[in-house]
């Protein structure tokens, strides 16, 4: 049965809009206006490739401009790029009885003998047409084999055989089949193309829709036409029932749609770190059976809206909203950081994820939404490396403590493995403040540093001496765990660790960070460094001629255990070189 635009006979079976509605020719298909004037121009030089590449997301006109180029290459008139849709080719075309056009599902039929099979086909001359045009829809599911079988015949194909591949996902179709084929890039409908074309529909099967209803469904299928077609034949049977009182409320009744006004209201909460309202929205739309993957997609929208506008500006043409909505979402956008509206869009879309692998749909929901509200508060990667190489954990916030300037820096006692420094001046000394025992001095420290998770770990690891004469409190670690002895060692740590010193204190005193001799013994005192090692004769002579240096000289570790010397009963050590004695028991073989 030939494909019709407008209603169907009484005694005609019923088809959907968008088979009833779709293309047949290149000048009713919308949005592809560059695919389309390439096609034309091909076909009024006569220079029409021999194999095609289609590419693009669902639904918009890529088997379909394939059926077109199939009757502008075959119609009397032609080749040309208006087929007339009278002649026997173009009709038989269009009803699908045409022997010469093979329309092949690549999903179902993606195996080596599908390809030999339709390799033997077109090596016969034509039966009735002028061309014989093989369509290859979803041609990225074929196999390897098969995309290795069909390379021949697509590089050299025979005389009249015209390949059309069609796919939604380029990147899967090998290079080598890729280069055989001129590709044309179909790009998604924009909305206004797409409300234009809906609003054709409607009026073509004698229904009205209001523009408002058509636009919400332009702007949520993301550029399908197709998708945008079954969604208004959805439409078409209640706003037939209802007429006026048809509006955009029953829409989204009907459909379940969060809504443009809802969608905002809730990003306008969760912006503002308001988890509850996250929590009541999805409460709200769970009760009205809205799906959460479609929720949470609306939502993401929203806020990839916001985010435009504050990479391109409140005048970028990449949002497609104008009014009130528009001046709303370029206020929002204003309030809001590039990192938090990162942050909130990268839950949602986690969100979505993860509603689509667990049954749990409404808790998943509900941690997408709280996750979305917390996201401006939480620190990026890159802050806690940063506070980690600062020296330690996040701080709650400014510390009240005046910064430390040049007086006041932290003074080191040369010696001490540290910086060397001069201690502080004996006046200085002189007016300290009285410290009981040097616990009490740790101890302060560490309350001061309750916030400062590693600062306070890695001097809880060491030993803090009340204030000497000189006015110098000595901290000696006593761990021998490198990864403390090197944050120890750092001059950012050590300016931490002084300015809390100080505090405790209530005088810029100076201190002396004793690491380089810090050694953990057993039981926790600190040992003294073991003595230096000399390399020995041989390994002076192998540094010698190779030029080497000492890293270590025979730790521990590593030393080889020589067993003990032989010995006899008594303890007397035997020379293993001189010959056994004879066995009293075993005969001599001299008698």
């Amino acid at each position: 049965m030939a494909e019709t635009h407008g209603k169907p006979g009484a005694d005609a079976p019923y088809q959907v809009v968008a088979r009833r509605f779709r293309p047949q020719t290149f000048q009713e298909l919308v949005g592809q206006d560059e695919v389309l004037q390439s096609l034309r121009i091909a076909l009024q030089q006569q220079k029409v490739p021999h194999a095609f590449l289609f590419s693009g997301s669902r639904g918009v006109g890529k088997t379909t401009s394939a059926r077109i180029l199939a009757r502008c290459l075959n119609c009397e008139k032609g080749p040309t790029p208006e087929p007339c849709g009278e002649c026997d080719a173009c009709r038989s075309i269009l009803d699908g009885s045409n022997p010469d056009v093979i329309e092949i599902d690549a999903a179902s039929n993606n195996s080596v003998d599908d390809v030999r099979a339709l390799r033997e086909h077109t090596s016969f001359a034509t039966m009735r047409s002028r061309y014989r045009v093989v369509i290859l829809d979803e041609a990225h599911m074929m196999s390897k084999g098969a995309f290795n079988a069909l390379l021949k015949t697509l590089e050299e194909p025979p005389p009249a055989v015209v390949f059309v591949l069609a796919t939604t996902e380029l990147h899967k179709v090998p290079e080598t089949i890729r280069s055989r084929c001129q590709v044309l890039l179909f790009r998604r409908v924009g909305e206004t193309d797409l409300q234009r074309r809906l609003h054709m529909i409607a009026e073509r099967d004698g229904v009205v829709v209001p523009d408002e209803v058509l636009a919400e469904i332009a702007n949520s299928v993301r550029g399908g036409v197709r998708d945008a077609e079954t969604a208004l034949e959805r439409v078409l049977p209640l706003a037939r029932e209802l007429g006026a009182k048809f509006d955009l409320a029953a829409y989204r009744a009907m459909t379940a749609k969060v809504g443009l006004d809802a969608t905002m209201a809730v990003v306008v909460g969760l912006l503002a770190g308001d988890a509850r309202a996250g929590l009541h929205f999805a409460r709200e739309q769970q009760s009205h059976g809205t799906d959460e993957r479609e929720a949470l997609g609306e939502l993401v929208e929203a806020l990839r809206w916001l985010l435009l506008i504050k990479v391109d500006g409140p005048e970028s043409g990449l949002v497609p909203v104008t009014g009130a909505l528009r001046d709303q979402l370029i206020t929002l956008a204003k309030n809001a950081s590039l990192h938090q509206l990162d942050a909130m869009i990268s839950a949602g879309v986690k969100g979505r994820e993860r509603l689509r692998m667990l049954e749990d749909r409404g808790a998943v929901f509900e941690v997408a939404l709280v996750r979305m509200a917390q996201a401006g508060a939480l620190p990026t990667l890159a802050d806690l490396l940063a506070e980690v190489r600062a020296g330690g954990g996040m701080t709650s916030g400014p510390s009240n403590a005046a910064p430390v300037g040049s007086a006041s820096r932290p003074q080191l006692a040369s010696g001490g493995g540290g910086r060397p420094s001069s201690p502080a001046p004996a006046p200085m000394a002189a007016a300290l403040p009285p410290v009981a025992r040097a616990g009490d001095l740790r101890s302060q420290v560490l309350a001061r540093m309750k916030d400062r998770a590693l600062l306070s770990a890695t001097l809880e690891l060491c030993k803090v001496e009340a204030p000497n004469a000189a006015g110098v409190v000595v901290i000696t670690p006593q761990t021998d765990r490198r990864m403390y002895l090197d944050r120890l060692a750092s001059t950012e740590v050590q300016r931490e660790i002084t300015k809390f010193v100080q505090e405790a204190v209530g005088s810029p005193v100076g201190v002396d960070f004793r690491i380089a001799n810090a050694t953990a013994a057993p039981g926790g005192a600190v040992a003294p460094p073991p003595p230096k090692a000399e390399p020995g004769e041989a390994a002076k002579r192998v540094m010698k001629a190779f030029k080497g240096r000492v890293v270590e000289v025979n730790p521990d570790d590593r030393i080889r255990k020589e067993a003990p010397p032989p010995a006899d009963e008594d303890g007397a050590p035997v020379d293993e070189s001189s010959p056994l004695p004879p066995d009293p028991q075993e005969p001599d073989p001299q008698e």
